[in-house]
Formats: structure tokens, sequence, C-alpha cells
């Protein structure tokens, strides 16, 4: 029996946006001057999938709170400027293709630890609105990602569904909403007491179960 329900991350997931972001991090701070911080991917690569505010307590530590927060506005705005004036190619391979094949005998959703509209941009972006039937973030309303994900579901009156992510946070927001977890092996993290894995994404294609 297929999957009935397809809950996804999105960064180190469904796209790879480290380079762009790190660039749109690194003008932000430039251009606002208090902070001297070089964002790079690699560094991108160890915050995404984490909450703003964690991701601000990362970078800045040494500034006052509300500093960190205004830091990380900044920040956010950039990169959603940046992402959406981008040619760079940031989908993973196949991702259209398989979601597109995915739509038609399940149903997909995105929970995101991203700000408000991220998703929304990614979407729009990629013209990937029609395979998708609702998202959730913690931008929306500074929930978890467990608690998202639950609330997502409780939404649209799903008992049964899987997470699918690229880091240990992924798998333990997924344990404590109760459903089983995929492995994205090729994003950002590792997953390494993970009992499901997947080397791209297409591979999706070929599980039919948990």
């Amino acid at each position: 029996m297929n999957i009935k329900h397809f809950i996804f991350d999105l960064d180190g997931t469904l796209w790879n946006t480290t380079e762009v972001s790190a660039a749109a991090y690194t003008h932000a701070l430039r251009e606002d001057g208090r902070s001297q911080l070089c964002v790079t991917p690699d560094m991108i690569k160890q915050e995404f999938g984490k909450t703003l505010r964690a991701i601000a307590d990362d970078l800045f530590p040494q500034f006052h709170r509300d500093i960190r927060d205004e830091l990380m506005e900044k920040c956010s705005d950039a990169n959603i400027q940046f992402l959406r004036n981008t040619n760079c190619p940031m989908l993973y391979p196949d991702v259209t293709k398989t979601l597109a094949q995915l739509s038609q005998r399940s149903k997909l959703y995105i929970v995101s630890n991203c700000q408000c509209g991220y998703i929304e941009l990614f979407l729009d972006k990629y013209d990937l609105n029609p395979y998708f039937t609702d998202i959730e973030c913690y931008g929306t309303n500074l929930k978890s990602k467990a608690e998202n994900i639950r609330i997502l579901m409780e939404r649209n009156q799903i008992l049964d569904a899987v997470y699918v992510g690229d880091t240990a946070g992924d798998y333990q927001s997924s344990v404590q909403a109760e459903i089983p977890f995929i492995f994205a092996a090729y994003g950002y993290g590792s997953v390494p007491q993970s009992t499901c894995r997947i080397n791209r994404f297409s591979d999706l294609l070929h599980i039919t179960s948990l």
C-alpha cells in the first residue's frame, strides 16, 4: 500500500540554498555594520533546520538578545530577496518530476522551521503549488517543528504520515510527533539512527510503506 501522506522538510531536503543564503547573510551584515561575521555555505548547512532564534544565538552570541534578533531579521529579509532574484540552480535533482509523480498517489505537505513567506517563495519560484496540500512553519506560530507537524496533521485530519528530512533535528521532531522518518542522506546533516534513508530524492518513488 502506498504512503498516503508525505510531510517534507525544506532546506537540505527539497532544495540547497547554501551558496545563495551565505551571500545574502554576509551582505546584510556588511550593510548593518555591527557584525563582521562572514557567513559561509558550511555555516549555513550547520544552522538551517533550526529555528531563527536558535540560528541567531549561534551566529551572534556576543550580542544582546534584542540585537541578535535584529541581525537575524536583516539576514532573513536579505535571504528572501536573494533567493527570489537568483537564477542559480537550487532544487535537488528530479525534485519537480518526483513531486509530480508522488502527488498522483499521495498528498504532500511541508513543515519547516523557517520564517513566514519562505515556503511560499519556494513554491512560487518553481511552480510547485499544485503538488502540495498544506504547509506550516515556525514563523506563523513560533512553535516547534514537532508541534507544527501535529498541527498540520490535525488540520488535515491525517492519521498516518511520514516526515522526510535531512538532520538529526528533523528525526527528533518526527519521533516527538510519533510518525515515521525518512532520512534524506544527500542533505545537510547526519542521522545514523534512522532506519530508512534515500540517497536521491527520486528514491521516494520506490518507498511504499514504513
